[in-house]
């Protein structure tokens, strides 16, 4: 990499009081800033240690977006998700009456910071589905997650799936409601935190 450049997935953010603004990018990963001045990088085309690197035809997406107050108070964490990420129109057979009434198997509540960033089946067990969530501003957070569909365990893992408790529940960061489907996590600042919920 250049000196004095970073690697940022979706965005870089220059702030003051009160207002900032966001570089946000599809594809790209280095970026620098000095004094008022951000840049991206968007072709390297090293020699080594493979001599045809981003040679050819490149397509990528970059726009700025300006907002109040800093970068903890704003929601360029979102506008990145959407503008990497937009939103497909998918035509259904599904009658509108069936899906008005749909409401997203996970939801996410309580702390602003915490970002729900993946859902999917687990790798190794057919009832397992697994929850990817992570602290972005840098800060604790207690956040609330509550699953539309019935669990009958959740536990944390690490990034392999692998259980992290061996059946202790008490130092995991995780409380699971009483009567409810709804699980409190604790984060610590950046952290990233992998659930698998036993259906």
């Amino acid at each position: 990499m250049a000196k004095f450049e970073v690697c940022a997935h979706k965005f870089a953010d220059l702030s003051e009081f009160g207002y900032g603004v966001a570089l946000l990018n599809n594809c790209k990963y280095g970026h620098s800033t000095l004094e008022n001045t951000m840049t991206l990088t968007l072709l390297r085309s090293p020699k080594a240690p493979d001599e045809h690197c981003d040679m050819g035809t490149h397509s990528f997406r970059y726009a700025l977006y300006p907002h109040k107050g800093c970068f903890n108070e704003s929601n360029v964490v979102q506008e990145a998700y959407r503008f990497n990420v937009p939103l497909l129109s998918i035509p259904s057979t599904i009658p509108d009456t069936c899906v008005s009434d749909r409401s997203p198997h996970f939801s996410l509540s309580g702390a602003r910071n915490v970002v729900l960033d993946t859902i999917k089946l687990a790798e190794d067990d057919t009832r397992g589905v697994i929850v990817r969530l992570y602290e972005a501003f840098g800060g604790h957070a207690n956040a609330l997650l509550t699953a539309k569909m019935p669990f009958t365990n959740v536990q944390k893992v690490n990034i392999l799936e692998e259980s992290m408790d061996n059946g202790d529940t008490r130092n995991s960061g995780l409380n699971l409601l009483p009567f409810s489907k709804t699980v409190k996590v604790q984060l610590k600042p950046f952290e990233i935190v992998t659930l698998k919920f036993s259906i």
